[in-house]
């Protein structure tokens, strides 16, 4: 994740973290760590020190069976300007992995998935499964789904009822 924030010195940042998921700070370029990561509760804090306009944090997540496809992010604990700048957001999936429907929507090439959104989303959804496997309905699915077969029961209904 590459950020640019202006006007503070120290910033700290937020991930949230799910029961029995590890979060593994990999790295930082462009800003120097303050202090240890630390628990807060549910979340995990870190303080960076931004040495240049732009820096990145890298990381991994291990969420459990039931979030695997979420991954939170972390989030500068600021107020914003009101003015929306461009998120670029980019998802890599194992070797192999057929992408499922996310949120936000990634444009995919391969395992590669990305998007470039006017804000800073508080996770990303990427459900997968592996080669030649389906990953599942998307709740948008779903709805569409049930949609299609109230408007088939109900037209069927009605002309049933017409033709007695």
């Amino acid at each position: 994740m590459t950020l640019t924030v202006e006007g503070t010195p120290e910033i700290d940042h937020r991930i949230s973290q799910a029961n029995g998921a590890e979060i593994e700070l990999l790295e930082t370029r462009g800003a120097q760590m303050v202090s240890d990561v630390r628990q807060i509760g549910r979340t995990q804090s870190l303080v960076l020190r931004a040495g240049a306009a732009a820096y990145e944090i890298h990381y991994r997540v291990r969420e459990p069976v039931e979030r695997a496809d979420r991954c939170p992010i972390w989030l500068p604990a600021l107020a914003t300007d009101g003015r929306s700048r461009v998120i670029g957001i980019r998802v890599r999936l194992p070797p192999g992995a057929m992408p499922g429907h996310s949120m936000p929507p990634l444009d995919w090439a391969g395992t590669h998935g990305s998007v470039r959104l006017g804000h800073l989303p508080a996770f990303v959804r990427v459900p997968y499964a592996p080669d030649g496997e389906s990953p599942g309905w998307s709740i948008g699915q779903v709805m569409d789904a049930v949609a299609v077969f109230f408007v088939a029961a109900a037209t069927a209904l009605w002309t049933w009822r017409k033709r007695r």
